[in-house]
């Protein structure tokens, strides 16, 4: 019997716990580390995004510059007189702009104000005299171009001029373009550091703790479920992680319960099918001593020894059900058609042994009225129903100074047959309802919590239902439970 029984704690539970314990992963690569680098890959994304403009707005503003300077230069050459300026003049003037040649246009004809070495080609040709909305995308072949490259750049003449242009060599602004993307790239690495480690220090106050105390809380009682230390305690905040928390409570807690519930149940059932051995054996005995009894010519006992041998077969047919299946399983069953009237006599009478005199039995059951269903489940479903309201009219009846009544009634309702037990006692509370048809729910004190529920599973094999008839416990109405049965078409 022993081998049927597996409760919390058995090898197949302890090596499934091992498995998933030796199958799981550590944690190398955290939510923590993740958020880091995310952090960092958008920040860099986003300056890569905004260099191409940046890195164009530079190259025009340098060119700008020396355009600024050609002007300035172009003002001393052209207000010298002709071949007045000093040669040495010439080339500080070129080299404070950088230029190899400066062309004024005035009057509609070209001046060369001063020149050193003649470039044999103008690689690239920039017009400032007409403001652009956009910076020219071409900066990143600016950028990449090879060394002797020459430029023109065009802009605006002095002193009524045309224009005024100035050829260079491109490399000078090739390398401060380089340098100033070198300086834009470490400022956005600084600049993604910092954000990173700010948003990462954000969201491990703000996220990743919560979750992680969310996780540890879920392998801790994962490992032991039955330890109510470790249910969660919600934090109570007003964000989604904190309802989390709540709804994680609540599952653990409704988990812990029925694992304790389950326990219980699994040692039950194994202390039950012992008694069960031991019992059997005793009611055999009992039955031997029983039959001796019919023997007896005593009126009384020829009249209780067939309900007593009656009892014991009940006893020792239900023992051997539950050790033959190792757990309480009912049969199908088997339904046939009798009088509900005899049947509720009889239920009546061994109960009626064991009440309190001051207890009346009435059966309103019809003589006429018969029900097909199975007999013997019948007789123990209204054995519990029946003994419930004998339990309950003694304990209460030193309270109330209302009759102590149990009635049973039935009548056949379209094509279920209705049986309604009453009682005048103290009804079920209202705070004891909810659980009224679960196991070890009883609300009175020593009550094992099991009549009803095994009442009610005897009722739904039938595929009828049991239940608390509405108005039941107001003022002096009591108990009053209603089972529906459905009967074949046949049924009268």
């Amino acid at each position: 019997m022993s081998d049927l029984v597996m409760p919390p704690g058995s090898g197949l539970a302890s090596s499934s716990e091992g498995f998933a314990r030796k199958n799981r992963r550590p944690v190398r690569f955290g939510l923590a580390t993740r958020v880091l680098v995310l952090v960092t890959a958008f920040v860099m994304t986003a300056a890569a995004m905004i260099y191409v403009p940046a890195i164009a707005t530079f190259r025009d503003n340098w060119l700008r510059n020396r355009l600024s300077a050609a002007y300035t230069a172009a003002l001393v050459l052209d207000a010298a007189p002709q071949a007045m300026v000093p040669p040495e003049l010439s080339r500080q003037l070129l080299d404070s702009v950088g230029a190899c040649i400066i062309v004024l246009s005035k009057h509609g004809t070209k001046r060369i104000l001063a020149a050193s070495e003649l470039p044999r080609k103008v690689n690239e040709v920039y017009d400032f005299r007409e403001p652009a909305f956009l910076p020219s995308p071409t900066a990143l072949a600016t950028l990449t171009a090879r060394p002797g490259r020459y430029i023109t750049v065009l802009g605006e003449a002095p002193m009524g001029g045309e224009s005024i242009a100035i050829t260079m060599d491109e490399a000078p602004l090739t390398k401060a373009m380089r340098a100033y993307s070198y300086r834009l790239l470490i400022v956005t690495l600084i600049m993604s550091a910092v954000v990173a480690v700010l948003a990462t220090v954000a969201i491990q106050f703000m996220v990743l703790r919560p979750v992680r105390r969310l996780t540890t809380s879920i392998v801790d009682f994962g490992a032991n479920p039955e330890n109510a230390s470790h249910i969660i305690v919600p934090s109570c905040g007003n964000h989604e992680i904190a309802q989390a928390e709540e709804e994680l409570a609540i599952m653990q807690d409704s988990l812990a319960r029925e694992l304790n519930e389950k326990k219980h149940l699994a040692a039950l059932g194994l202390a039950v099918a012992k008694i069960n051995h031991d019992m059997r054996n005793m009611l055999a005995s009992a039955q031997l001593l029983s039959d001796r009894l019919a023997n007896v010519e005593d009126p009384l006992v020829q009249r209780l020894a067939p309900k007593l041998v009656a009892t014991l077969d009940r006893a020792i047919r239900f023992c051997q059900a539950t050790l033959t299946y190792g757990r309480a399983v009912d049969d199908p069953p088997n339904p046939v058609r009798f009088p509900l009237r005899v049947l509720v006599t009889e239920v009546m009478e061994m109960v009626g042994l064991e009440a309190p005199g001051e207890i009346e039995f009435v059966n309103a059951v019809s003589a006429d009225f018969e029900i097909v269903a199975d007999r013997e489940q019948m007789f123990r479903v209204l054995m519990n129903l029946i003994r419930n309201g004998v339990e309950a009219l003694t304990s209460a009846m030193t309270e109330t100074g209302r009759p102590a009544r149990i009635r049973v009634q039935g009548w056949l309702d379209k094509r279920e047959a209705v049986i309604e037990v009453s009682d005048t006692g103290p009804g079920v509370p209202v705070s004891a309802r909810a659980q009224l048809f679960t196991p070890f729910s009883s609300s009175r004190a020593g009550g094992s919590g099991l009549g009803l529920v095994i009442s009610a599973d005897l009722v739904r094999g039938h595929g009828g239902a049991i239940i608390l008839a509405d108005g039941a416990n107001a003022a002096g109405s009591g108990a009053k439970f209603r089972i529906s049965l459905p009967q074949p078409g046949d049924a009268s």
